[in-house]
């Protein structure tokens, strides 16, 4: 859909244009809302960790997010690294088994998140 200046003047070449950038503003959210969608549809059991890769974080951030996975986004938000840490919470999946090993095992699961570092090398 081309919008040339001399279209933009009348009704429908106005109306061209809103469709285009209405639909090029909407595409990213779209996108991320698939991405999510196809992440709830895997198999596995949902897990949540604070990212710090590709965003703009502190040291502090990186030490402490690299270790930790909560069961929930409100768990994850309360165990950040400091105060004003504002890393976003993604979602992301963890096998059965690997989900079994992590929380049921470990006794974890009354905390609600495991910290890897405390974890027995088996």
């Amino acid at each position: 859909m081309d919008v040339a200046p001399e279209n933009v003047s009348s009704r429908r070449g106005f109306l061209k244009g809103i469709v285009v950038v209405g639909t090029a503003a909407a595409a990213p959210f779209g996108l991320a809302g698939r991405a999510e969608a196809r992440l709830e549809k895997e198999k596995g059991v949902s897990v949540f960790r604070l990212k710090s890769r590709k965003t703009v974080s502190c040291k502090a951030c990186k030490r402490h997010h690299r270790f930790l996975i909560f069961l929930t986004r409100a768990i994850a938000d309360e165990h950040r690294a400091h105060p004003g840490c504002d890393c976003p919470i993604v979602l992301q999946k963890l096998s059965k088994r690997g989900f079994k090993l992590l929380f049921l095992k470990t006794g974890a699961l009354q905390k609600g998140f495991v910290d890897l570092r405390n974890l027995e090398k088996a």
